[in-house]
């Protein structure tokens, strides 16, 4: 028998004499994984609804109203080239009226004999950190120009919702490092348990001439296998629990197949890593 055959080997038949010790271990390393998946989700939820908010802020340019079609087209064609912007649309008279009519009622509109409304150009802008400074840099630029007789700019609220979605970025590194953190100290103890009642079979490994090398590779297989089995645990109770919440939250959005497959993988190299570190104490 080869020796990967024999660490393979090994390594399952431990799992299985240890059984009761792997399940607990394979659980408590889930539930570690768990709450790392729920948060990620949680702030992924969060982003997506700032994203979804700042999509709606838009830079609103107002024409006069010979503004000939030739300067229409210019003007959209120059500022869907500017940085941070998402899309231009151009705004009729006649839709600014009906625009004003769906939102504050059409009898504001009764007794009219002419459209009041000028034509614009809307310029929607990509959400973002910088928001705010793409906002005040379109109005900057064609503030004063030929043809534009005012500018929109939700500059404020375009200001707070930049902070609000930097806040929200640097609070969801800040704990995904603190979770990764408790999540490796969690594991890395958790299989030093479970390698640690063996302790005397890794010294007589040693005394019969077995290197370092030939030691590690069945408990660092036996650990791989418990971060696999712990990480699919974690992504399917994950997956279930938010489904459950998704029925009384239906905007909640589910954890997307990055996080899901993620804590699989991550459960694989802490795993891993775990494994070889509590073998490491005792050689």
């Amino acid at each position: 028998m080869s020796v990967s055959m024999f660490a393979i080997s090994e390594a399952f038949h431990s799992i299985w004499r240890h059984r009761f010790v792997t399940i607990l271990s394979v659980v408590t390393i889930a539930g570690a994984l768990f709450v790392l998946g729920f948060f990620l989700t949680i702030a992924s939820n969060l982003h997506g609804v700032l994203s979804n908010v700042q999509e709606k802020i838009a830079v609103e340019l107002f024409l006069e109203d010979n503004t000939t079609k030739v300067r229409v087209a210019s003007l959209i064609d120059e500022i869907s080239q500017l940085d941070g912007v998402n899309e231009v649309e151009f705004i009729t008279k006649s839709e600014a009226m009906n625009r004003f009519a769906k939102q504050f009622g059409s009898r504001y509109l009764v007794g009219l004999t002419d459209n009041p409304f000028p034509p614009s150009i809307l310029v929607k802008l990509k959400p973002g950190t910088k928001l705010a400074e793409t906002a005040n840099a379109v109005a900057e630029k064609y503030r004063g120009q030929k043809y534009i007789t005012q500018i929109a700019v939700p500059g404020e609220i375009a200001k707070k919702l930049s902070n609000a979605l930097k806040i929200s970025l640097l609070l969801s590194i800040i704990w995904t490092i603190i979770l990764i953190f408790g999540a490796i100290i969690i594991i890395v103890n958790t299989i030093k348990l479970t390698i640690y009642g063996r302790r005397d079979t890794i010294s007589i490994m040693q005394l019969v001439g077995a290197t370092d090398t030939f030691i590690h590779r069945p408990f660092t297989i036996e650990g791989s296998v418990q971060g696999l089995l712990a990480g699919a645990l974690s992504a399917i109770v994950l997956y279930f629990a938010l489904l459950g919440m998704k029925a009384i939250l239906p905007a909640l959005r589910m954890p997307t197949s990055i996080i899901l497959y993620g804590l699989v993988i991550i459960g694989i190299i802490f795993g891993i890593f775990g494994s070889r570190l509590a073998v490491r104490r005792f050689l």
